[in-house]
């Protein structure tokens, strides 16, 4: 049998999310409707809680922005061994809704804390790439990705879905301005990014020669920050660090300088023009800096979009990012060692 390039898996799930986004597009309108159905009657939520781990954490970042953004709601990331591993019982949630996100749905401890928190008064809303999974069947309602089969390690097609999947079941919670439009663009704009890999090798050259480097962004591109951070992590072994903006500033930043440098994502919202001021910071402490974003001036560019479609965008290209920093240095990213595809934490 002939032997597979590395990254060949990667490659070609990576490719496949202009086709999951686009089928996952056509279901948004759909998906709200089933949320808003499934809560009719319940009123307000008293809050929106999100429980998942890895990269289904960073996609539940987005998630977090989303909600307070859209309903001005109370929000929170729920930290899953609280419930495990210390043994707390939760309290409390009644007339809340809490996401549990898992691209297998077969992480013990998610399908375990969901199950917790169902009885303790939540609606759980499951989103997860097997509509079959125990957490599916844990769940007041399941949302389906319908990514189809991943098999590399590290995660693409699930996670751009997640993120899209995510913002359509916000658009069903609330009443408040829609946070992703033109999606029957959507695809169209990430087959745009994929094609385009000239600018992404380049900084790659650049990112290969360091182990330490920060990924940088604000608001709704935070979490593609924390994404791009996490597949730089578990495919080429650096020492990468996602940062909000403004975090960065209170402290991190210091970690920066001529042997660490740092990738800034900024796109075209409020929160973006503060990310890209960090270029002549850096250059002053020595580091070099690559900016991704949609300005006709950032050397790794995206398509102008909104900020939610933002977030998906900068993804795709922290992907690419990752898989050709791997090429630089002979890995592959498909097996990374010691990593499993789900990793079964309880």
């Amino acid at each position: 049998m002939k032997e597979q390039a590395p990254g060949t898996l990667m490659s070609a799930e990576m490719a496949e999310q202009p086709q999951v986004l686009n089928r996952l597009a056509t279901r948004y309108a759909d998906i709200a409707g089933r949320i808003r159905s499934a809560l009719a009657g319940t009123g307000r939520p008293a809050g929106v809680a999100f429980l998942a781990r890895g990269s289904s954490d960073n996609a539940a970042l987005l998630g977090r922005y989303a909600v307070e953004l859209r309903t001005g709601v109370p929000t929170c990331l729920i930290a899953p061994s609280v419930l495990t591993a210390y043994g707390r019982t939760p309290t409390g949630f009644h007339g809340w809704v809490v996401l549990a996100l898992s691209q297998s749905g077969r992480t013990p401890e998610i399908i375990d804390s969901a199950q917790r928190l169902r009885r303790a008064g939540a609606t759980i809303i499951a989103i997860t790439n097997d509509a079959s999974s125990e957490l599916a069947a844990a769940a007041d309602l399941a949302v389906a990705l319908d990514a189809g089969p991943e098999r590399a390690v590290p995660a693409t097609k699930t996670v751009t879905a997640q993120l899209l999947g995510i913002l359509a079941v916000v658009a069903g919670i609330g009443d408040g301005p829609e946070l992703v439009g033109e999606l029957d663009r959507l695809a169209d704009r990430a087959a745009e990014v994929l094609a385009d890999t000239a600018s992404v090798d380049s900084a790659a050259t650049m990112l290969a020669r360091h182990r330490r480097l920060a990924v940088v962004a604000r608001g709704l591109l935070y979490p593609a920050a924390k994404e791009t951070a996490l597949k730089l992590q578990e495919t080429t072994g650096a020492m990468a660090h996602g940062f909000s903006t403004a975090d960065f500033r209170h402290g991190p930043i210091a970690v920066c300088g001529p042997d660490a440098p740092a990738v800034l994502l900024a796109g075209s919202g409020p929160a973006d023009h503060d990310t890209r001021e960090l270029v002549s910071v850096l250059r002053e402490r020595g580091a070099d800096s690559i900016v991704a974003g949609s300005a006709a001036s950032d050397p790794v560019r995206w398509p102008v979009a909104d900020g939610a479609t933002d977030c998906l965008l900068a993804t795709i290209r922290g992907q690419q990012l990752a898989l050709a920093v791997c090429r630089e240095l002979g890995i592959d990213p498909d097996h990374p060692l010691g990593l499993n595809k789900v990793t079964l934490t309880h």
